[in-house]
């Protein structure tokens, strides 16, 4: 009985979640969803940051600088170009093949390819871990629900794309393995790296498992890519001076759901000056992440603790970056145990994270849905930045728990030595342990600590 209950509440989250889908889809047109989210409803429009994108690739092909915004613009309207100038150069220069409006939308469509694709992926993955047909159900729908996925498509961002990418990354059979033969690894990783910078956070655990090689191509592409565009030093220095210029000063802004937002909210907006609080953020968050990949063999869940630390020490984190924590809680689900009742945990946060907080906090106040957000009290203002950067400290905190269920050796030190150990073989031969269970272990099989379910001889068969 218990059984049939949970198939066919795993069928009713997976239809609800492809209805969810549809209906972003279907919205991107009607506008349906728009007044939900303050990115879709109060900011310039739909496609706003995708025509950055086109706009400064299309100054690339006329000689102009990436940053630079002509008069007249080839787009409907932008924001401002803030990325490397290689971006502009490659992804830019490409969406100039055709008009702005049609890429957009070819675009919408590769990252609604990609959702699929990554939901596929997960099922696979879900059966090479044994997991009941219920469980991959729920897997699947994580992927079709999740609202920041909206604004992602609604602004044409690639954020989503990056964390696909990685996610494919984390799960290939080169990685897995550890074999030294493959660079699908490598390759899908150095990739979501350059078009978002956010999964070089993962490089520790990468040494810890390994993979020293991939790491130092990975450098060396990127320095590449940086000094071989003619973009000139001017741009750089204009790059490092737009996207810091608000790490240290802060001021209220409705639309950031940055930890340090929240924090400047809770100190009731008295102070604008964050450096000390920024250097204390990355502190606590990097050497915490840092311990648990010194200890751990659970070389996927050091990762996760280095990718969602990003969202506790940047200061512009804007909804639609929740995307890049998508597939790190699909994961988590898929890989918990049965007996384990936190593996529950990266469902709940899914479930509460897509909840669109603007009409939540418009209806509880009284302010109503006409009131813009940047007039509500103080204490809204605490409730409404609560809504994503609380429940990702939650995940944190639960990733923190299990990385440390799974030390590498009975001592701290011998941890330690095995994690540099691992970071020189893989530098010097190439060698990286294999993973079992998403567990890293030491390649002396007279020493291998087996995790409960084995993925490493099932996934090879990919």
């Amino acid at each position: 009985m218990e059984g049939w209950i949970r198939s066919w509440i795993s069928w009713g989250f997976l239809i609800t979640a492809l209805v969810i889908h549809i209906t972003f889809i279907s919205s991107l047109q009607t506008g349906l969803l728009n007044p939900l989210f303050y990115d879709t409803n109060y900011l310039v429009g739909q496609g706003a940051d995708f025509f950055s994108y086109y706009q400064a690739g299309n100054n690339v092909l006329n000689g102009l600088d990436c940053y630079a915004i002509p008069d007249p613009l080839v787009v409907p309207y932008l924001y401002p170009y803030r990325y490397l100038p290689y971006f502009a150069y490659t992804f830019g220069v490409f969406l100039n093949l055709t008009t702005p409006i049609l890429a957009y939308w070819l675009w919408v469509g590769v990252l609604t390819v990609s959702v699929w694709l990554a939901a596929l992926r997960t099922r696979s993955l879900a059966k090479k871990l044994n997991r009941p047909g219920w469980e991959s159900r729920i897997a699947m729908g994580m992927w079709f629900m999740f609202t920041p996925i909206y604004i992602e498509l609604f602004l044409g961002q690639v954020t989503l794309f990056a964390a696909i990418l990685m996610f494919f990354a984390l799960t290939t059979p080169s990685f897995v393995n550890g074999q030294n033969t493959r660079w699908t690894m490598t390759i899908l990783w150095i990739v979501s790296s350059l078009t978002k910078l956010i999964p070089f956070f993962i490089t520790p655990a990468l040494l810890g498992a390994g993979k020293a090689r991939s790491v130092l191509m990975a450098i060396v592409v990127t320095v590449i890519a940086i000094v071989a565009v003619p973009a000139g030093l001017e741009s750089l220095q204009f790059f490092l001076g737009f996207n810091t210029a608000r790490t240290i000063y802060l001021s209220g802004y409705v639309g950031s759901h940055s930890l340090k937002m929240l924090i400047y909210y809770l100190l009731g907006e008295s102070t604008n000056d964050f450096s000390v609080i920024t250097g204390l953020l990355i502190g606590i968050f990097i050497m915490l992440a840092s311990i648990a990949t010194l200890y751990s063999r659970d070389v996927w869940t050091c990762a996760s603790l280095f990718s969602i630390s990003y969202f506790f020490i940047m200061t512009d984190v804007w909804e639609h970056h929740y995307t890049f924590i998508l597939p790190l809680l699909v994961l988590a689900w898929i890989r918990g145990q049965p007996e384990d009742k936190g593996r529950w945990i990266p469902l709940m946060i899914t479930l509460l994270m897509s909840l669109p907080m603007i009409p939540i906090v418009a209806f509880l106040s009284g302010a109503g849905p006409s009131v813009h957000p940047i007039t509500w009290s103080p204490i809204w203002q605490i409730v409404y930045h609560s809504s994503k950067v609380v429940p990702t400290l939650l995940f944190f905190m639960w990733l923190l728990l299990t990385a440390f269920r799974s030390p590498r050796d009975d001592s701290f030190i011998e941890s330690i030595l095995i994690t540099f150990k691992n970071a020189w073989i893989g530098l010097i031969k190439g060698n990286s342990p294999s993973i079992e269970g998403g567990i890293l272990v030491r390649t002396n099989h007279e020493n291998v600590k087996h995790a409960p379910n084995l993925i490493e001889s099932k996934i090879s068969e990919d």
